[in-house]
């Protein structure tokens, strides 16, 4: 598994994640492996996926396309871009959709975050997305991340930061974690805007009887 990390603070969007990979109790270390990134690059967003180190080179192989539709914008627009991937996934690189019973839908095998100038989202097996406000994580040691994150956020100005301290407590707990981290940031293209300051209530004015 991974540990991935996306916040936002102060107008900048940042991304990061860890470089271990584990293959049951067997871990490798990134010093032992040259392909040990877990996140890419598509257009102005940077994406990274949890899970089988497979789906990254997926990914990478389905958006090195340049005709293939990508926007990851918005939800609407991320879920509609892999909506439209879910089937060339299937039919180019034999994804198993793995369909239970219960399930209504096909799962598309991408979970992982996205951080870009609109913002940071979550992406799901569904194809569907969530964006936040402040910060996320993904993986195996997601809960010790957002833990960290929550505790440093309100008094740490960089982003840059909030993240490492994700990826840092992530990497002390979990044992599917490792560092060094990979961490990349871009600036929001629209920050988000505070709450307007509530005006003071004035005097009540008497209404003239006709």
């Amino acid at each position: 598994m991974s540990t991935i990390v996306v916040a936002q603070k102060n107008g900048v969007a940042c991304i990061g994640a860890d470089t271990m990979s584990s293959l049951g109790s067997l871990r490798q270390k990134a010093h032992h492996v040259v392909n040990k990134t877990k996140l890419a690059r598509v257009g102005d967003s940077f994406i990274g996926l949890t899970g089988t180190s497979a789906s990254l080179v997926v990914m990478n192989s389905y958006f090195a396309n340049p005709e293939r539709p990508r926007d990851f914008s918005s939800t609407e627009m991320i879920f509609e871009t892999f909506r439209h991937a879910h089937h060339w996934m299937k039919a180019e690189y034999f994804m198993s959709t793995l369909p239970d019973k219960g399930e209504e839908y096909e799962t598309t095998q991408f979970y992982g975050l996205i951080a870009n100038p609109h913002g940071i989202f979550a992406l799901y097996s569904y194809r569907s997305a969530q964006q936040f406000h402040r910060f996320w994580a993904a993986g195996s040691g997601r809960d010790f991340a957002l833990g960290a994150m929550q505790a440093v956020y309100d008094s740490s100005d960089d982003v840059v930061e909030i993240v490492k301290a994700g990826l840092h407590a992530a990497a002390e707990f979990d044992g599917s974690t490792g560092g060094p981290f990979e961490i990349f940031h871009c600036p929001l293209a629209v920050q988000e805007k505070a709450a307007p300051a509530r005006k003071k209530p004035g005097k009540p004015r008497r209404r003239r009887a006709n």
